[in-house]
């Protein structure tokens, strides 16, 4: 399919593994040059070089803690240099630590809000005023819906400012 990505620029968080993988994959396999981030150098070094020889595509990776502004800002500054442009953002995070409800400290609730809220408000703030320069540009939030529990276990939690189904801002 031709999605019309070829030489496009795409930013996707989470992305070493999972759902945030699975979306660079398939952004580069459109065409388009892909920056990903996660908090794990190691594992982002060993997924950008497969992404890269499974499609030919760029790209970049960093390792990022979406939590924390600074380190936003700094990722997509590096990736605005880069490349010269971004057309695409896609945040994708999970939740809190898979635990039982019980065990679920403050601490825990509060990484789960900064990670899945003020990393998609993070990019949001960085990346919207880089794409308004463009005439079209578009940012995608997906995070895990709702709060699902298993015998107990918080297996899934979305803290979200936006439908469950996910946000999306277009422009163009």
């Amino acid at each position: 399919m031709d999605l019309g990505l070829a030489g496009r620029v795409a930013i996707v968080a989470a992305a070493s593994k999972g759902l945030g993988r699975a979306v660079a994959e398939e952004l580069a396999r459109e065409g388009a040059n892909v920056a990903i981030c996660s908090r794990t150098a190691a594992d982002l070094e060993r997924v950008a070089t497969q992404i890269q020889k499974a499609t030919g595509r760029e790209v970049f990776w960093q390792a990022v803690d979406v939590g924390k502004q600074d380190s936003v800002t700094r990722f997509v500054a590096s990736v605005e240099a880069r490349f010269s442009c971004i057309d695409i953002c896609v945040t994708n995070s999970g939740g809190p630590p898979s635990k039982l409800f019980a065990d679920t400290k403050p601490d825990d609730w509060r990484a789960a809000f900064e990670q899945l809220l003020l990393g998609t408000v993070f990019f949001a703030m960085e990346t919207l005023p880089r794409m308004k320069k463009k005439p079209v540009g578009a940012v995608h939030n997906h995070h895990l819906d709702g709060c699902q529990t298993t015998r107990g276990r918080i297996v899934a939690f979305q803290l979200a400012a936006s439908r469950g189904d996910g946000t999306c801002a277009y422009f163009g």
